[in-house]
């Protein structure tokens, strides 16, 4: 079998020839070019050609739906520059990280007027950052203070969900037979307004001092959420994920009962109907929430990154995930890399084989991606150890 299938079959429930895997080596590839430190092997060496030389299947994300900002000028400034203008933009909205400088230290400002106000959004990018390949850091909120709030909500009030599916058939046709895209929304209402709108600080004291105005935002981002989904289903996705970013310690079981269960389980109810899956993108510590996912309607635990880099523990998550959600990952990156030696990555990963079997359901990939200090020959050891 071609990884595609075996990927399919696994999400299906299906018999494969062996377990999937798959893994994104994206931020690995490109801070490695950053940093001069590329395997010579690898110089000049398209990424999808050292996906085949590793024999390792390209896990791919698309964005399946983004929004228009009706009645808004947007403006975006690159160390008070002005690079761009426009009207009514269409964008990931709060969160235009994509668009933010990433390729040297610089700080972006996104200025939004509006006939209720104007908002901004920040982003810098330092040196580590850079050699990182690592995400802008957000350093203002689109919710940064209360002369924000009406802004905002103005713009949700008159915005617009575009469908954005050319991205995805881009990807199925780049990957072929030798990997898989999964079609992918923001983040479920509240964890948007957590991370995204507000940042944690802010959102825990909206919620106890503003909660009608809170619950407000919740119920439009609702409306949002629903109208996405839809767009989605206009796609051929198998499976459609939220990029929810889930850390126990912060989303707590209280809220995430509230507040995660009902959208997660009403978005896996319409998508059952329609044949597809549902995945959220689980790379926090999961140990708080570890006996809610299985009751939470997710089917695909995307990037599940266990001990060392969170405090659950790979088999725990086993045990009580197994016949009840699939984990696509499970292998934690920092085994594969140098401060881990090679016995210990061995036994780590035979561990995990002998536990899981050759007929368990599980995707195995990197979680929550390669990162730039993986060793490279450390992945293509798993493809051996799997008989690829």
């Amino acid at each position: 079998m071609k990884e595609r299938e075996r990927i399919e079959r696994m999400l299906r429930g299906e018999r494969v020839d062996g377990l999937p895997w798959a893994t994104r080596l994206d931020i690995w590839h490109k801070s490695r070019q950053r940093c001069g430190t590329l395997p010579a092997e690898f110089v000049g060496v398209d990424l999808m050609d050292i996906h085949r030389r590793v024999k390792l299947g390209r896990q791919r994300y698309a964005i399946l739906a983004k929004t228009r900002l009706r009645g808004v000028d947007l403006t975006v400034e690159v160390d008070g520059q002005v690079i761009r203008r426009e009207s009514h933009p269409t964008l990931n909205f709060p969160a235009p990280n994509d668009l933010a400088v990433g390729d040297r230290p610089a700080e972006t400002m996104f200025t939004f007027d509006t006939p209720a106000g104007r908002t901004q959004i920040r982003y810098r990018t330092n040196e580590d950052l850079v050699r990182a390949a690592a995400v802008p850091y957000l350093m203002k909120h689109i919710l940064h203070d209360g002369d924000d709030l009406g802004v905002v909500t103005w713009i949700l009030e008159h915005a617009e969900i575009i469908p954005t599916l050319g991205d995805f058939l881009d990807s199925e046709a780049a990957l072929g037979d030798e990997g898989f895209t999964i079609g992918m929304l923001p983040r479920i209402p509240f964890q948007r307004l957590l991370l995204d709108f507000l940042g944690e600080e802010r959102a825990f004291y909206m919620m106890a001092d503003s909660p009608k105005e809170f619950h407000y935002l919740l119920d439009l981002l609702r409306e949002h959420n629903r109208q996405m989904l839809s767009v989605a289903l206009q796609s051929s996705a198998l499976v459609i994920e939220y990029g929810d970013n889930f850390d126990g310690n912060i989303t707590s079981p209280k809220l995430f009962r509230r507040y995660a269960m009902p959208e997660l389980q009403e978005a896996a109810d319409r998508l059952r109907q329609h044949g597809r899956l549902l995945g959220s993108h689980m790379d926090g510590d999961m140990r708080p929430l570890v006996d809610l996912v299985p009751e939470s309607g997710v089917e695909v635990v995307e990037s599940f990154s266990p001990e060392p880099l969170s405090r659950l523990g790979f088999a725990e998550a086993w045990r009580a995930w197994q016949g009840k959600a699939l984990i696509w990952g499970g292998i934690p990156s920092p085994i594969f890399e140098s401060h881990f030696s090679e016995r210990e990555f061995e036994d780590w990963m035979r561990g995990m084989l002998e536990l899981v079997g050759p007929d368990g359901r599980i995707i195995l990939g990197i979680g929550d991606q390669a990162v730039g200090p993986t060793l490279i020959e450390r992945v293509a050891r798993v493809s051996a150890m799997l008989g690829r």
